[in-house]
């Protein structure tokens, strides 16, 4: 009898321990465009209606109705979410009714682009004026040796850091140095952002990585910048418009003539007192100082700014002037 008690004894250990083993498996996932919290849960859990117990375990996700790519969850085991109470879900939030075997309410949040100064994807790609190139990497060929890449291509890259997979990048290019069109004086270098690339392992102790989002053709010699997650500024309720000016000293696409919606760059920047949000006009100094569009800064860097030109009654170039009228 008291073997038999050791057995159980010892049998029950084993089994806790066993359990614990498993709750201790844990996935990290990254969302993709169109996830859903019910898609990942049949995909990863091979049961949709696990998606309340997943999001019970990722707080930083406030609505389950929306979720965007880009933000890291965590997925612990089908056997410990199965344990785990059921987190009671706010009435709001609850889903309408839906017939069986129809696939869930909760969708991939729109991006609101009609509360951004910008389009998400322009923001991004526009970049900015450094003082510095700040690459930490490049791509450094193409399995079918192209010149040229684009969106759901390979690439191989060379990194300047310990990378494993699932670690984003930015893919980025040295466009010129910018020079001040009234002074002369160099202001940096302008940098533009020309995808996102994710890795994917190792092929014959080369870093292998997928371009999962491309804003331009993508080249060979490109080089990388750690990813992180860019939203433009929201639209304000009440931009400030403070008492300064200076000069459009360059255009994302480098071209001398300005369009409504085309980001551009200052010569003042945060260092200066500017904020995202702000307005100015547009100047024209001839034949009096007199306004002749609009202007809104979307992005900061400490000498420098980024804005987008929302409206003009007639030509802007490189070299207008900007300030209050």
């Amino acid at each position: 009898m008291r073997k038999m008690f050791y057995f159980l004894l010892l049998f029950s250990v084993f089994f806790v321990t066993s359990l614990h083993a498993l709750d201790t498996t844990r996935e990290e996932y990254i969302v993709e465009k169109k996830d859903t919290l019910w898609d990942i849960s049949e995909s990863k859990l091979e049961d949709p209606f696990l998606w309340p117990k997943l999001w019970s375990v990722n707080p930083h996700i406030k609505n389950p109705d929306l979720i965007y790519p880009g933000t890291k969850i965590i997925i612990p085991s089908r056997e410990e979410l199965m344990r785990m109470p059921l987190k009671k879900i706010p009435a709001f939030l609850k889903p309408k009714y839906r017939k069986p075997q129809t696939k869930s309410v909760f969708r991939f949040a729109p991006e609101r682009q009609q509360k951004y100064i910008v389009n998400k994807n322009l923001y991004i790609a526009s970049g900015w004026i450094a003082d510095r190139f700040p690459g930490i990497g490049e791509i450094t060929y193409s399995p079918m040796n192209r010149q040229i890449t684009g969106k759901g291509d390979y690439v191989y890259i060379k990194i300047n850091e310990e990378s494993m997979p699932g670690n984003r990048y930015f893919a980025i290019r040295d466009i010129k140095t910018v020079k001040h069109p009234v002074t002369g004086k160099e202001i940096g270098h302008q940098i533009r952002i020309t995808g996102i690339l994710e890795v994917t392992g190792t092929d014959n102790n080369m870093t292998q990585a997928k371009v999962i989002e491309s804003f331009q053709d993508i080249q060979i010699g490109d080089a990388l910048l750690p990813y992180k997650e860019l939203e433009p500024p929201l639209v304000p309720d009440k931009p400030r418009t403070p008492d300064m000016q200076g000069y459009i000293i360059e255009t994302h696409t480098n071209s001398y003539l300005i369009s409504p919606g085309d980001i551009i760059f200052l010569d003042k920047g945060a260092n200066d007192g500017l904020e995202t949000g702000d307005v100015f006009s547009v100047l024209s100094e001839r034949p009096a100082v007199r306004s002749i569009g609009k202007i809104q800064i979307v992005s900061l860097q400490p000498a420098t700014s980024g804005a987008v030109l929302l409206k003009s009654e007639q030509e802007v170039t490189i070299g207008t002037k900007w300030g209050q009228k």
